[in-house]
């Protein structure tokens, strides 16, 4: 997956939870994601240099417990970025 490609599914991962966070404003776990996407989106766009804040990615775990029960689409998106965030570990 190319920078553009990986940009736009964080934005589009950011946006939809951003409709899970208007259901359950200030839900903590959600707000870490939201706050992971940014950091990844900082990333990718060149606006951050630090990668060493990826090994602290925990989107998968989070959807697996929290976001799947609420919305299956979502989940399978925040999946992808988190299969994302795994190539980007090994340096792709």
């Amino acid at each position: 997956m190319t920078n553009d490609e990986r940009l736009k599914l964080f934005q589009m991962a950011t946006t939809r939870m951003d409709s899970l966070l208007i259901q359950y404003p200030a839900y903590l776990p959600f707000v870490s994601i939201q706050n992971q996407l940014g950091y990844l989106i900082s990333l990718v766009t060149g606006q951050n240099q630090k990668r060493e804040g990826l090994a602290k990615i925990n989107i998968g775990f989070i959807t697996m417990r929290e976001v799947e029960a609420r919305d299956d689409k979502i989940a399978d998106l925040l999946y992808s970025v988190s299969s994302e965030v795994d190539k980007m570990k090994e340096g792709n």
